[in-house]
């Protein structure tokens, strides 16, 4: 009696083979689904400390033939069933348990509508539906497929606990999930069950966790209404932070792949990003096929809104995606006091995703603007530029490598930071020997800055550079390599020739190089342009002396600035009874 008394508890608690229910288990889910389950594991069903039904390597098929694809896989799962429903003929799922299932999701490009399937018949009463209390899910997976049966992207280590029907009244669903390397974390409590969402509005609260795109976590809350073949998220609103929101959304899945309508406006939006203005360009594969298996339209608003270390304030923002083409319109959207007009977009339809931005600035305050974005803080002043641009890649080294396009640039009403021409010129006979350093409180003043790049495999080139300011003009050309940072130009400075601010100019004679990291660029004088001709420098040199200082003749400082054009004639053009023979070497 002990004997047999052991193996009915052991039988209760570990189960007892149950092969005589997968049978009717396949029929169900076949006639309810139209896909074909396989058990190719044991099944098993104990009674301790309620029924549950065990299965093992479980396999969703598409359909009867021989090569059809499985939709679903999981290595186990464990079905509770509510033994007091059992005795009254009913089934009631108290928890559902899936361990590590792998969903497979096929993702088409163009969206079609749906035929809907014909109805079954029938006496006209409503098919009755499992109703299930709990579901846990552990170790999940996603993979999304293409038309050509290649994995686009997948979400991995999915992990979901959601009591579907709380007995407290406050259905909760918990979940965390992988998107690549970013991990999100949701926490959902409803008012209603979530059992049947069709034709109710159900409140919910939820709370939203991004470390790796939002600094702090979004609460919200908003009403839920399943109609058809629809989600509608109404009533949106919610804080990240300090920061509020509010908005709306239409999740349409009539056709073959779904549409996003909504409109949300905020007073902050962060967006983190990983890149550093200061560090190279980052080569790691950014993927943009996901744009190709959903529609949208969409409009975003925010007071003050940052991507990365790139700040607008405020910004309206109109975005359409249709057949993988992403296109946002900007209008009026403020950018550093300034500006931004245009629209930028991403052609994601084809194997190397295809980048443009047409895009006018006006009134933009330049140097926080390149000190954000690409940490280039040479240049102050009121920007007016126009950019007309395109590049190819999936990342942003091979994007900033393959622009190409037009930018025209006007800065007015600043200066060129590290160096002050003027100052230069006072201390020339010095400069010229020791260099010409930069120092980061000088200045060379300008009233405005004109040139027209032409962009070429990350390139900007231009031949027109123009400055002119109270007390210099210059003009240049040479490159940007925007992939590596760098600058290569070469300027012609000239000087104000009168004292009282008049427009006459004077050569320097020296050609100035401006040259190395666009972070901290090197600005000293072009050495073979004195040698190649020393007279014609020091002529040059002595003229811009009389434009700073005045005619010596007339102000009695005769001696001063004889002794400084002397002192530059040593340099330039030793006098003769310093100089070697044509026997010498070194004349």
């Amino acid at each position: 009696m002990a004997a047999v008394l052991v193996a009915a508890a052991l039988l209760m608690v570990f189960g007892i083979p149950a092969n005589f229910l997968v049978g009717a288990l396949q029929a169900r889910v076949e006639t309810d689904t139209g896909y074909r389950l396989r058990i190719d594991g044991e099944a098993t069903i104990g009674f301790w400390p309620s029924p549950t039904v065990s299965l093992r390597e479980i396999t969703l098929l598409d359909g009867n033939e021989v090569g059809s694809q499985s939709q679903f896989k999981a290595e186990s799962a464990r079905i509770a069933l509510s033994f007091a429903d059992l005795l009254r003929g009913n089934v009631r799922i108290t928890q559902l348990t899936i361990s590590r299932p792998t969903l497979r999701v096929t993702l088409v490009r163009e969206r079609v509508a749906r035929v809907a399937a014909p109805a079954a018949a029938g006496d006209g009463r409503t098919k009755d539906t499992l109703a299930i209390d709990r579901i846990l899910i552990e170790d999940g997976a996603v993979g999304f497929y293409n038309g050509a049966d290649r994995l686009e992207d997948s979400i991995d280590r999915i992990n979901l606990d959601a009591s579907l029907a709380s007995a407290d009244g406050r259905p909760s669903v918990t979940g965390s999930l992988y998107l690549g390397s970013q991990m999100l974390h949701v926490d959902l409590k409803s008012q209603a069950s979530l059992q049947h969402l069709e034709g109710q509005t159900i409140p919910v609260e939820f709370t939203l966790q991004a470390p790796d795109l939002l600094e702090q976590p979004l609460s919200a809350s908003a009403e839920l209404r399943a109609r058809n073949s629809s989600l509608a998220i109404n009533a949106l609103s919610g804080r990240i932070g300090q920061s509020s929101f509010n908005g709306w959304a239409i999740l349409d899945f009539a056709a073959s792949k779904p549409l996003v309508k909504g409109d949300f406006d905020f007073d902050h939006l962060q967006i983190l990003l990983a890149s550093n203005p200061s560090e190279s360009w980052s080569d790691r594969e950014i993927k943009f096929d996901g744009l190709n298996f959903f529609d949208a339209d969409m409009r975003v608003s925010a007071a003050e809104f940052e991507l990365g270390s790139f700040h607008f304030a405020p910004i309206a923002v109109e975005a359409t995606i249709n057949r993988g083409m992403l296109q946002a319109n900007l209008v009026h959207a403020g950018l550093y006091r300034g500006e931004a007009d245009g629209v930028i977009s991403l052609d994601a339809s084809s194997a190397i995703p295809a980048h443009a931005m047409h895009v006018r600035l006006d009134g933009v305050d330049v140097l926080p603007l390149l000190s954000d974005v690409a940490d280039f803080e040479s240049l102050e002043g009121i920007l007016q530029a126009n950019i007309d641009v395109n590049a190819r890649g999936g990342s942003q080294q091979a994007v900033i490598s393959s622009l190409t396009g037009a930018v025209d640039v006007q800065l007015s009403n600043g200066a060129v930071r590290g160096v002050d021409l003027a100052k230069l010129m006072h201390d020339l006979t010095t400069n010229i020997l020791n260099g010409w350093q930069q120092n980061a409180s000088d200045k060379t003043p300008l009233s405005e800055l004109t040139a027209r790049f032409r962009l070429a495999n990350g390139i900007a080139s231009t031949d027109n550079l123009q400055l002119s300011g109270p007390i210099v003009r210059v003009t240049g050309a040479g490159s940007i390599d925007l992939t590596a940072k760098t600058l290569q130009l070469k300027v012609d400075p000239r000087l104000v020739a009168g004292p009282q601010g008049s427009s006459e100019a004077t050569g320097l004679g020296v050609p100035v190089l401006i040259q190395g990291s666009w972070s901290e660029p090197r600005i000293y004088p072009d050495v073979a342009g004195i040698l190649n001709d020393p007279n014609g420098a020091y002529n040059q040199l002595k003229a811009a002396g009389k434009g700073l200082f005045g005619d010596t003749a007339h102000t009695g400082n005769n001696n001063t600035f004889d002794s400084l054009i002397g002192g530059l004639g040593n340099i330039f053009n030793p006098p003769a009874g310093n100089r070697k023979g044509s026997s010498g070497s070194d004349q």
